[in-house]
């Protein structure tokens, strides 16, 4: 049964619709440009992809059933992302053990860890808040803006620009939701505050470890 509501705010979906469009392009472009650049075709690469894809045409479709009014169909097509995101995370994991010997894996690892550690935790934060709307669909917004930062420095390197403006780009992307928030509340929301910390936090960490021998004799260790 379907749930009309006279007004419902639609910046979510479309802002959903945005990142979906970044990640297709982001990859599609990287693939046409330079396709000699491409890591070595595998399993798990194929699979976390499809993942990855089935992760934001569902949020996209979620977004849109509140959007319109579908509240039922919503709440059980939810439960799909449990099983999305386990998804994720294994194939995340598995993808830096496989990686890690190539000449970039350090690299690639280290931004990895901790675009699955804020995964895990925004999600987690989610599924918890799923009950309260509002705390509900900004979380899930971060667990996509988590996890896009490889889509963006696809974009980056498929339009020959410098690797680096790819974190900036990401930043703007985060603090998105809180102009939004300011914006339509004067005032910016609790999970999007949470939301945003930990993402600049997981960032700010990443280029402070990229440079840190202990760190890196760590993974050594762990991926060897």
């Amino acid at each position: 049964m379907k749930n009309f509501a006279p007004h419902r705010p639609s910046f979510y979906f479309y802002f959903n619709v945005f990142i979906l469009i970044l990640v297709f392009g982001g990859f599609g472009l990287n693939a046409l440009v330079h396709s000699d650049k491409l890591p070595p075709a595998s399993g798990v690469v194929y699979i976390h992809g499809l993942i990855m894809f089935l992760w934001y045409f569902l949020i996209v479709g979620q977004s849109g059933m509140i959007r319109s009014g579908n509240i039922s169909l919503h709440k059980k097509l939810g439960k799909s992302s449990l099983l999305l995101a386990f998804g994720i995370v294994i194939s995340g994991i598995w993808m830096s053990l496989v990686h890690y010997s190539r000449p970039d894996g350090f690299i690639f690892s280290t931004i990895n860890t901790f675009i699955l550690i804020n995964f895990i935790i925004l999600y987690f934060l989610a599924w918890t808040n799923r009950h309260r709307p509002e705390f509900h669909k900004r979380y899930m917004i971060f667990v996509s803006l988590s996890a896009v930062f490889p889509a963006l420095g696809r974009i980056i390197l498929g339009l020959n620009f410098n690797q680096y403006l790819s974190v900036p780009l990401w930043i703007v992307l985060v603090l998105v939701m809180g102009m939004y928030d300011y914006r339509s509340q004067k005032k910016i929301h609790p999970a999007t505050k949470i939301g945003t910390g930990l993402i600049l936090v997981g960032i700010a960490l990443t280029l402070i470890l990229m440079e840190n021998a202990a760190w890196k004799a760590f993974l050594d260790g762990l991926m060897g």
